[in-house]
Formats: structure tokens, sequence, C-alpha cells
């Protein structure tokens, strides 16, 4: 009797023990998700921006940069906020902060610093000089890189699910590329192009059935 109720309790308690297992995993997974999502938000507003503050002033029509700077201003702001769900601020016993709402006391996560660096960088770069702005295309570079190098330790994979795509790149640019490019390949052109072609002939002989 003893040995039944001491089995049943074993099992009870393993039972258990998995279903914690399973709920920790569960969570850890979701958070990964939510955190991989808000993450890929992100680099969208800093990429942009990045390529915003790399191109010459009059590569882009002024009206649509002011917009896409206005849109990455506000977006910027509330990812900011959205990342304060997954990266809590840190308490370094100086009072810092102590002031203000629970959220907020302390030191904000480096991880959220960069959101906050490319929203003011948004915000002022219609305004800015030229001096300026050279250092803004400088630390928008820096945000963009700093972020996707911390979520990639918090949401990227440890191993590559291929060895082939694990292999390192060479890193030439565009300009070796052109180089060093096998001309005799301009003779075939692109699929894209042949493709076009083909369908501009089925178009025009379309046409001329018809009149």
């Amino acid at each position: 009797m003893f040995a039944t109720i001491a089995s049943a309790i074993s099992a009870c308690i393993a039972a258990c023990g998995l279903f914690f297992a399973w709920r920790q995993s569960r969570e850890a997974t979701l958070r990964r998700a939510d955190v991989l999502r808000w993450a890929e938000d992100a680099i969208d507003q800093l990429q942009t921006l990045l390529v915003i503050c790399v191109l010459d002033e009059g590569e882009l029509e002024p009206t649509f940069e002011r917009e896409k700077l206005a849109a990455i201003m506000l977006t910027t702001s509330t990812l900011a906020e959205r990342g304060r769900l997954f990266f809590k601020n840190e308490i370094r016993g100086d009072g810092h902060g102590q002031d203000k709402e629970l959220a907020y006391q302390g030191y904000r996560p480096k991880i959220l610093d960069q959101l906050v660096v490319a929203h003011q960088i948004a915000r002022h770069w219609p305004l800015a000089n030229a001096d300026d702005r050279k250092i803004m295309l400088i630390l928008a570079q820096d945000a963009a890189r700093t972020f996707v190098s911390l979520a990639q330790q918090e949401v990227g994979r440890s191993k590559t699910a291929s060895a082939v795509t694990k292999r390192a790149g060479d890193g030439r640019d565009l300009d070796e590329l052109v180089k060093e490019f096998n001309r005799a390949r301009l003779e075939q052109g692109s699929s894209f192009a042949r493709a076009r072609a083909e369908a501009d002939v089925v178009v025009v002989a379309t046409r001329s059935g018809a009149s």
C-alpha cells in the first residue's frame, strides 16, 4: 500500500515538473518571438534612417524625405516604449531617476538607447547644418550596428541550420564585383530581362492580331 502511494506521489511530482518545464519553455519561446518581431520593426526604422543620412542632399524628393523622417521619429519613440516591456532599466543604487515611475527608474538599457538616438536624429536632421549631419550620419550608423549586434545576442541563432550558410563571404563591394565581372555573361543578360523581352513580344503580337 505504502509503495503504491509513494509511486503515485512520484508520478505526480514528475508530471508537475514536466508541466512547469513545458510552461517555462513555452513562455521563453513566446518572448523570443515577440522580441524578434519588435527587433525587426526597429531595424527597419534604423536602417531607413541610415540610408536617408547617407544619401546626398537632393537625392530624395524633399517632401518624401520629410515624411519618412517624421515617420521614423514617431515610430522609434513607440518602439523604445514597447522595448521597455522586454528590457528593464538597470538600478545602480545611485538614486538615478528614483523620482520617476517604476519602469523609468535607473538607467535605460543600451539596446533602447539606439532607438532614442535614432528618434533624435530624425527629429533634428531637417534643420541640421552640414557639419552636424556628418556627425549624425556616423551616430546613425553606430546606432543601427549596435542595435543589430545586441538584438542578435538576444534572439539570434547560435548556430545556422545549414553549414553552407555558415560560410563567410569574401567582403567584396559593388566596385570590385563590376571590375571582376565576366563580360561574356552580358550576351545572355539576366533572366528578368529575357522574361520582360519575351513579354513585350507577346504584347506586340497580341496588339497586331487585334488590329
